[in-house]
């Protein structure tokens, strides 16, 4: 799941203009940067097949200089990026709610969120090889 976001976000701003990092980074990243996470919201049984689950992803924004214009705009070509559908290999996934904030000391540094939901099929697959015949023992008494 991280991977493709990552790689999501590489297509639109290719290294070395941004970097991308993980939320164990603490202090040496250059800006302009991204910071990408993944928190997840937990899953539950639907039905006896299926599960429904979800996760929100949060890429942070760190720029180099400033610029509320040039934050928007990261806004609109992240939403643009993973549109409604968000794919993982051969997975699809649902884009659902998508916001944006201001984080920070001074509240500064633009925040995305994005809710990603899923289904799964929770479906066991039998294994146990399935019966030919049935023998019946009659006894009389």
């Amino acid at each position: 799941m991280k991977k493709a976001i990552n790689e999501l976000l590489s297509k639109k701003y290719a290294p070395p203009n941004y970097r991308i990092y993980g939320k164990e980074i603490k202090e040496g990243y250059a800006a302009p940067c991204f910071f990408t996470e993944i928190l997840d919201r937990g899953s539950s049984a639907e039905t006896k097949n299926f599960a429904k689950g979800g996760f929100t992803v949060k890429i942070t924004y760190f720029q180099k200089e400033k610029n509320e214009l040039d934050q928007l705009e990261k806004v609109d070509e992240i939403k643009d990026l993973f549109g409604l559908i968000f794919f993982v290999e051969n997975r699809k996934l649902t884009v659902g709610e998508f916001a944006h904030d201001y984080i920070g000391e001074y509240q500064d540094i633009l925040q995305i969120n994005i809710q990603i939901d899923y289904k799964e099929n929770t479906q066991r697959e039998e294994t146990a090889p399935i019966a030919e015949g049935l023998g019946v023992k009659v006894t009389q008494g």
